[in-house]
């Protein structure tokens, strides 16, 4: 490609248009290097973008929940985002709120974790930024029992969701090392709001929280939300 020399374009502009009137000469400009001048507004408008984003966009979020195999449109998932937002309070200009109803898997099987959409769902839960994940019972134990959900008898965890416990739904870990029984690593909520007033899914539904999550208070406001 070959180099633009700004020095060289510029004496060669002046060249062409000495004697030219101003509207003569912004016509002659337009017309020979409109190409130059939509490529530098482009790249001064996308560098002033990426700054801003970078050094001044939100980048916290009070919740981020996943919501899986969602087949229906978003229009249950933004309803209840938007919702759950007025009912919080939640000030978007400090923290984000994120629900994310296009992830699709099936954790039951080796070839339904072979997609990018599980990849990036496991990237979330690595880096801590997803803090619950809702999906039938199969999938969310599967999720579980490979160590990417909470244990909900931990003791922070039991203290949190104590009045969900005969609501918990069970897996047993692949690994043996971390325990042989059966853990606690998801809430039913098959009657809550998202099967109910949202439809969001139609039956068999469960809530699981990420395992490296920061904000599980937020995910309990969450539930009490949906439950009532």
């Amino acid at each position: 490609m070959k180099r633009v020399d700004i020095k060289n374009t510029m004496n060669e502009i002046k060249s062409n248009t000495r004697g030219m009137s101003r509207k003569e000469r912004l016509r002659y400009i337009f017309a020979y290097y409109w190409l130059h001048i939509f490529g530098a507004v482009f790249a001064v408008i996308f560098i002033i973008y990426f700054l801003t984003h970078f050094l001044f966009g939100i980048k916290e979020n009070w919740i981020y929940v996943t919501f899986t195999n969602v087949l229906t449109s978003d229009e249950g998932v933004n309803a209840l985002r938007d919702d759950f937002i007025e009912y919080t309070g939640y000030d978007l200009k400090e923290k984000n709120v994120v629900f994310n109803a296009n992830s699709y898997f099936d954790a039951t099987t080796v070839q339904g974790t072979n997609n990018s959409y599980f990849q990036a769902f496991v990237a979330m839960i690595e880096a801590g930024d997803l803090d619950a994940v809702i999906g039938t019972k199969d999938n969310i134990a599967a999720v579980g029992a490979s160590g990417r959900l909470k244990d909900l008898s931990s003791e922070e965890m039991r203290e949190l969701f104590a009045s969900y416990s005969d609501r918990f739904v069970y897996c047993t870990p692949i690994d043996e090392e971390y325990s042989e029984d059966e853990v606690p690593v998801g809430i039913d909520i098959s009657d809550s709001t998202i099967v109910g007033k949202y439809g969001i899914y139609t039956g068999d539904c469960v809530l699981g929280l990420g395992a490296y999550t920061k904000n599980a208070e937020e995910v309990l406001r969450f539930l009490t939300y949906i439950s009532e």
